[in-house]
């Protein structure tokens, strides 16, 4: 007897073919670890709501809300949620040079000065490259640049260097 033409092509497209009807994943496993970033401790994930910091080491108790974590697709690391929307900030400015500004959505950096243009106007996410921008010194207008003017003279890097004087 010949095999089936339409069991076996089913089978082999159709993932959920795949496995026997009593075999089922266990969506009730604890899913907890321990992680040293963005801060040490126990984090859970929770289903439909992502990843949350519930035990901070070194505290015996738990914490009173958990703290969600986002993954941050410029920075490629989790970091707190609350902490990305400090770092967020809507400024009008052109995307590309010689266009008209529009309104985007700017991330800061770690180094505390740089800000790269993360969303558009409509809250679409904008991948990489970043050009860097930077604000002026009213704090509302943003520019396009690697470094500020009053700081283009000042090394970043530490003027000392280890093992020349001794």
């Amino acid at each position: 007897m010949a095999p089936n033409l339409f069991l076996c092509l089913r089978t082999v497209c159709c993932p959920a073919y795949w496995f026997q009807h009593g075999d089922r994943v266990n969506s009730e496993v604890n899913r907890e670890q321990h992680w040293e970033s963005p801060v040490p401790g126990t984090y859970k994930f929770l289903p439909g709501r992502g990843w949350h910091l519930i035990r901070r080491d070194g505290c015996e108790h738990d914490e009173k809300v958990p703290a969600a974590l986002v993954y941050c697709r410029i920075l490629h690391r989790y970091m707190f949620e609350s902490e990305l929307e400090e770092r967020c900030r809507w400024f009008s400015a052109p995307l590309h040079k010689g266009t008209q500004p529009e309104q985007l959505r700017f991330f800061l950096l770690d180094n505390g000065i740089h800000w790269v243009a993360g969303w558009d106007t409509k809250g679409r996410f904008i991948p990489g490259p970043y050009p860097k921008w930077y604000l002026d010194e009213d704090g509302e207008t943003i520019r396009r640049g690697s470094s500020p003017p009053t700081s283009a003279n000042v090394s970043q890097c530490n003027s000392i260097i280890a093992g020349k004087f001794d």
